[in-house]
C-alpha cells in the first residue's frame, strides 16, 4: 500500500512539474471562470473489502454524490476546487447499522492539456473525512484527515456545460480500526455535469 501512494504521488508531482513548466499560450486556457457541479460515484470503501482496486468488492462498494465548486484559473494553469461527498448507500449494510463515508475537501486543480472539446487535469484536494461504522466493529469511526488527489477528463458539450469523467483515491493516514489499521485508501469512480459560470469559449 506504501508504494501504491507513493507511485501515485510521484505521477502527480510530475504532472504538477509539467503544468507549471509549460508555456503558457492565449489558445491554450479558457478565461477565468466559475464553475458548479455535481456526479454521482461508486467507491471501494477500502473498509470491509479485501482489495482496495475501484474494480473489486462491487457487493460492498459504497454509492453517493459529490457537488463540487471552483474557479478553473487563479495563475497559469492553477486553479482553485472544494468539493463534499457523501456516500450513504450500499456498502456493508448489518442489522448494527450502515456504514458511511463523507468527504469535504479544498485544494488546487491543475489543468494539464487539452485537445478539441476534451481536456485533461487533476486536482490535490485536503480537507476532513468522517466514517461511520456499524457498532461491533469499533473503533475507528470519527474525523480523520483525508488527502484526495485525482485525475479526470473533461468533454465540453456546449460552451457551457461539460460532462466529467474522474478517478478519485483518498488517503486516510490516521485510520486505525477492527478492519484497517495502516490508513484507508477509498478510491473510486464518478460521472458528473459541470457548469461554468462567467466567460465562455467560442
Amino acid at each position: 500500500m506504501a508504494v501504491k501512494k507513493s507511485l501515485l504521488l510521484l505521477v502527480l508531482l510530475a504532472a504538477l512539474v509539467s503544468v507549471l513548466s509549460a508555456q503558457t499560450t492565449p489558445a491554450a486556457l479558457t478565461p477565468n471562470a466559475l464553475y458548479v457541479g455535481a456526479q454521482p460515484t461508486t467507491v471501494n470503501p477500502d473498509w470491509g473489502c479485501p482489495k482496495s482496486s475501484p474494480f473489486s468488492c462491487w457487493s460492498r462498494q459504497l454509492f453517493g454524490v459529490e457537488a463540487y465548486a471552483g474557479i478553473n484559473h487563479i495563475w497559469n494553469r492553477v486553479g482553485l476546487e472544494g468539493q463534499a461527498r457523501w456516500l450513504s448507500w450500499r456498502g456493508v449494510q448489518l442489522p448494527t447499522g450502515n456504514l458511511k463515508e463523507d468527504t469535504y475537501v479544498i485544494g488546487p486543480t491543475f489543468h494539464i492539456y487539452t485537445w478539441r472539446s476534451l481536456s485533461a487535469g487533476g486536482n490535490f484536494l485536503v480537507g476532513t473525512g468522517s466514517i461511520t461504522i456499524p457498532k461491533g466493529f469499533g473503533p475507528g469511526q470519527g474525523n480523520y484527515l483525508v488527502y484526495n488527489p485525482s485525475v479526470h477528463i473533461n468533454q465540453r458539450v456546449t460552451q457551457a456545460i461539460t460532462v466529467r469523467y474522474e478517478y478519485e483515491y483518498q488517503m486516510w493516514p490516521g485510520f486505525t480500526g477492527t478492519l484497517g489499521t495502516h490508513g484507508l485508501t477509498p478510491n473510486g469512480l464518478g460521472v458528473g455535469v459541470t457548469y461554468r459560470i462567467g466567460p465562455r469559449v467560442y
